[in-house]
């Protein structure tokens, strides 16, 4: 993973497994920063050969290679939607083959206005960048992995413990300073 490209204006949220609540993380950290910058905020599905079990049901198979789609609908409680109640300014969803996820990011990144600061939801985008910020979100009472958190613990700033609505983190900690995200009190690198 040498020679990627560092992107200050972007944290990164992962999973250990699924429903370890990530998404309300991410609402708290919009939340918390929206009145004051543009965030935007992207949940990334990646589709790996054999790793259906973590993905759940898929209600909208992709076709294709990859998918990049804008969240405009507030009312409800998917996870975009969520994000969206939140505070960020523009939401997204990019579904992609891992092959091609790369590729999907670029064209995502390319519909950015400048100055944005974008909240992600993915293990997997952490093989393509480096962010600010990769936090990863684990069971405090599980050992469970995904294939793709398991590979990429190793790179995370930050492991937060979670009982499953309760995270060990303070998500108010992670603040924009010197356009860049940081965790406030930690000394930046």
């Amino acid at each position: 993973m040498e020679n990627i490209k560092i992107y200050d204006n972007i944290i990164l949220i992962g999973g250990a497994t699924r429903n370890v609540g990530k998404t309300a993380f991410s609402c708290s950290v919009i939340r918390n920063n929206s009145k004051k910058y543009k965030i935007i905020a992207l949940k990334i599905k990646t589709i790996y050969e054999g790793d259906d079990f973590f993905h759940g049901k898929d209600r909208n198979p992709l076709k294709g290679n990859y998918r990049i789609i804008e969240e405009i609908d507030t009312d409800g409680d998917e996870d975009t939607q969520r994000m969206l109640q939140a505070g960020a300014n523009r939401v997204f969803r990019i579904k992609a083959k891992s092959e091609f996820l790369k590729e999907a990011f670029h064209d995502f990144y390319s519909l950015l206005p400048e100055n944005s600061f974008i909240v992600c939801e993915s293990n997997s985008l952490r093989n393509i960048l480096k962010p600010s910020i990769f936090l990863l979100i684990k069971h405090k009472s599980s050992d469970e992995m995904k294939p793709s958190a398991k590979k990429l613990a190793p790179l995370a700033d930050k492991i937060v413990y979670t009982d499953g609505i309760k995270h060990d983190f303070d998500a108010g900690k992670i603040i924009i300073s010197n356009n860049k995200w940081i965790i406030s009190g930690e000394v930046s690198r």
